[in-house]
């Protein structure tokens, strides 16, 4: 799975991420939407009126899920770079 987040190198140490656009509010239109759909079941079937917001529930723990594992692809890149200067600012100075 591909993160939204794109890894932009400022000067010197400095990194920003950046996304195209609000995700809280893209997740949130997301929710009440899929609580909408999961609605009219309820009122075609007349189901219990908390099944809407469980799934939609559970959507937002799996949306938790891709954040996390973002931001863990995120620190594991700057992991590496970070290493990678260590690294190379080590051999300069035994050099």
């Amino acid at each position: 799975m591909r993160s939204r987040l794109q890894w932009t190198h400022g000067r010197g140490e400095r990194v920003s991420v950046e996304r195209k656009q609000t995700y809280t509010a893209e997740i949130l239109v997301k929710f009440f939407v899929l609580v909408g759909l999961l609605y009219m079941p309820v009122l075609i079937f007349d189901w219990g009126e908390w099944i809407p917001f469980a799934g939609a529930g559970a959507y937002l723990l799996w949306e938790l899920g891709r954040i996390n594992s973002a931001l863990g692809e995120l620190a594991d890149l700057w992991n590496e770079q970070h290493q990678q200067r260590q690294e190379s600012a080590r051999s300069a100075s035994l050099q």
